[in-house]
């Protein structure tokens, strides 16, 4: 009798969903196998970043997994982010031209791709309509790009550290998607996830601002670093899901790089889905 109650209640909550939406909502991934493959066969899951497409694997249609893989196959400075030539290799000992657009005080950064869809409105589904889900369906492509920079540079991965938000933000939000993806990104290697940046000063949403100053401005002291002699001599990643100028990222290094010089990590670096660049990328 339990059973048949369970289903149904189910799919009372199945129904009121829109087929053109994922119907794979947080609350369906609870349901029993049983209950979960009659609720996708009476409504195919689709593609989290193209509605009218429906998923062929992990949440992504295979045209959006592609869509990814180009961008990700995208050449780019392994230290400050911005797409290069197909031939570069620019790095911390090699910088590129464009490098002191965003100088954000780090050795390094791996990145999954530009701000373009269909990372975009995975970033947006997963950040403001509370998709958590999302962050699993990123992490394999992030920690992809965090191993390829990191062997590349014969760099080890001693933690992850997400780019904490403000507890008032968080809590109108409800989680934070630096978090969540630094989290979903660990469970595949088993890296560390350490907490030791605070963010103690509110700030103006960075998407709304657009001048670099002010957007420098915005975060300036917005982070505290504790003590954590488990930091010492270690290569740390700073974890976020959007770029845009690095003053964010430059504010939670800098708050680190004031840590006593016995506490302070090796190097700082940044691992992020998506990298703001303006400037069309090479053919």
């Amino acid at each position: 009798m339990c059973a048949p109650f369970k289903i149904d209640i189910h799919f009372s909550v199945a129904a009121s969903v829109r087929p053109n939406q994922n119907s794979r909502m947080p609350i369906l991934r609870t349901i029993s196998a049983p209950a979960r493959n009659i609720a996708d066969l009476l409504f195919p899951p689709t593609c989290w970043a193209d509605p009218h497409a429906l998923e062929s694997h992990a949440g992504l249609s295979e045209a959006s997994r592609l869509a990814i893989a180009r961008l990700a196959a995208q050449s780019y400075c392994h230290r400050c982010g911005l797409t290069t030539g197909p031939f570069a290799a620019n790095n911390k000992s090699h910088p590129c031209a464009r490098c002191p657009e965003r100088l954000a005080g780090i050795t390094r950064t791996a990145r999954v791709g530009t701000f373009s869809d269909p990372l975009v409105t995975l970033i947006h589904r997963l950040k403001f309509a509370r998709n958590w889900e999302i962050a699993a369906i990123l992490a394999p492509f992030l920690h992809h790009a965090i191993t390829t920079v990191a062997e590349e540079s014969h760099t080890s991965i001693d933690c992850l550290i997400p780019i904490p938000l403000h507890w008032w933000r968080k809590a109108r939000r409800g989680f934070n998607q630096a978090e969540e993806i630094a989290g979903e990104t660990a469970k595949l290697s088993g890296w560390k996830i350490q907490r030791p940046l605070k963010r103690i000063r509110g700030t103006s949403p960075q998407a709304r601002i657009t001048a670099p100053t002010v957007r420098a401005e915005n975060v300036k002291g917005a982070f505290i670093c504790r003590s954590d002699s488990s930091l010492a001599g270690k290569h740390i990643w700073l974890i976020d899901d959007v770029t845009t100028t690095g003053a964010t990222i430059h504010a939670a290094a800098l708050a680190i790089r004031k840590l006593p010089r016995e506490l302070r990590p090796a190097s700082i670096n940044a691992a992020v889905i998506c990298v703001t660049d303006h400037a069309s990328p090479p053919p």
